[in-house]
């Protein structure tokens, strides 16, 4: 018994060793956007106005790139979008916006290099290229409003401060990156490489619909599943399930739903999750047939 304590946390000591700088860049960076750069990202989307077809593509790029930039979580995003709706900007650049911003943050983009580079990096081109798509999509076919912000009133909750800023990423973050560390210890050393071959490898396909389907019970915070996802690539993870879980798992994590519920009705918020698990099962499709 003191044994197997011993090695899984000899396990856990390593993975967070492997993990923490990456941790730790990612809310520092964060933190330092949120508090000195959130404004202008605000600023810059409520100054986007492209007109033709050329003018509102670079707008709608331009929207994907900040959300993908803006640290905050969703239910900091959404008082900012709910602000910036009310200010008069477009709906397909909220759009673009909204989807890249809950995929990818400057935290969870530099904790992907734990991955690899490789994965970190096309998880940063499919964020920015999911909200892209998204902007595109609202602005060509649709007619009616997306987005409601009729019983919401974005309150300004003053300055921000960089220390308790930090602090509360910290307290945020710290606990699933726990979690996730000790889920992935216990893996490693009571569940057989093989099993996780069977489950993502024996038929191209299955096991991105699988990855999918598995992300929206499984996902709880994108530092927290790092290491796990690390451990199942090592097991024989492909990387399009690997990809479509980390797409899927974001866009349909019960805090992220809730808060995007606010601002789509019913029907659209329908529309939403199936663009979103759409997207995620293309993705690891394409990639896995790829590669």
């Amino acid at each position: 018994m003191l044994y197997e304590i011993y090695v899984v946390a000899t396990s856990m000591l390593a993975q967070f060793a492997e993990t923490a700088p990456y941790w730790a860049s990612g809310l520092v960076l964060g933190s330092l956007i949120s508090v000195y750069l959130s404004a202008g990202i605000a600023d810059r989307m409520s100054g986007l106005s492209g007109v033709g077809v050329v003018g509102r593509g670079a707008s709608v790029c331009v929207a994907a790139v900040l959300g993908v930039v803006s640290p905050l979580c969703m239910y900091g995003t959404i008082p900012v979008i709910a602000a910036l709706g009310k200010k008069g900007v477009p709906q397909h650049l909220l759009a673009a916006f909204m989807i890249s911003s809950v995929l990818l943050n400057p935290n969870l983009f530099l904790l992907g290099f734990v991955l690899g580079a490789h994965i970190a990096l096309a998880r940063l081109g499919l964020a920015l290229l999911a909200g892209v798509l998204a902007g595109a999509g609202v602005l060509v076919f649709r007619k009616s409003p997306l987005f409601s912000f009729e019983r919401f009133d974005p309150k300004d909750k003053g300055k921000k401060r960089l220390l308790p800023d930090l602090l509360k990423a910290f307290r945020i973050t710290a606990p699933y990156l726990l979690l996730g560390i000790t889920i992935t210890a216990l893996f490693n050393r009571y569940i057989p490489p093989h099993w996780v071959s069977a489950m993502f490898g024996a038929r191209q396909g299955i096991g991105v619909l699988f990855a999918a389907s598995l992300s929206i019970p499984l996902y709880a915070c994108g530092g927290g599943i790092i290491p796990l996802i690390r451990a199942w690539l090592f097991a024989g993870m492909g990387y399009g399930d690997a990809l479509a879980f980390m797409i899927a798992g974001p866009a349909t994590k019960i805090t992220n739903l809730a808060a995007v519920k606010m601002i789509l009705g019913a029907k659209n918020f329908v529309l939403y999750l199936a663009y979103a698990i759409g997207f995620a099962v293309a993705v690891g499709l394409i990639v896995e047939i790829m590669f």
